[in-house]
């Protein structure tokens, strides 16, 4: 009889460990907030804050938020490290382009007939 209890517990244990490890998903490295630094504008660097989520039928949405106010992205794509999206400012259309490289951002802001040096890091949980 404590054989059976034996073999019963450590068929339990195989079973829930292994349940446990499966239903493990890859975390996104794009989804979350990243710092960004806007530089050379018409009015100065501008700091703002760029959120990416990813809906569960994996479409990419975003802000982008300065102390001008916050910006959806419309057109957002995010493929091999590689961002584009568009947004409004005051009627005025502006582009978002650049790279990730791990929790480093590299890109440019694109509007008023100018490309604006936009470098960021993720913004990391503690």
């Amino acid at each position: 009889m404590k054989k059976a209890h034996l073999i019963f517990g450590i068929i339990s244990l195989f079973f829930l460990a292994n349940c446990g490890s499966s239903k493990m998903a890859k975390i996104d490295p794009f989804i979350g907030s990243w710092s960004l630094l806007i530089e050379d504008t018409p009015q100065g660097d501008v700091s703002a804050t760029l959120n990416i989520l990813k809906s569960e039928t994996g479409d990419y949405s975003g802000t982008i938020s300065s102390d001008m106010g916050t910006f959806k992205l419309s057109d957002l794509s995010i493929a091999e490290n590689k961002i584009s999206g568009a947004f409004v400012v005051k009627d005025m259309d502006f582009d978002l382009t650049g790279n990730f490289e791990e929790i480093i951002f590299k890109g440019f802001v694109s509007g008023m007939g100018a490309d604006f040096k936009t470098n960021g890091k993720k913004i990391l949980s503690q």
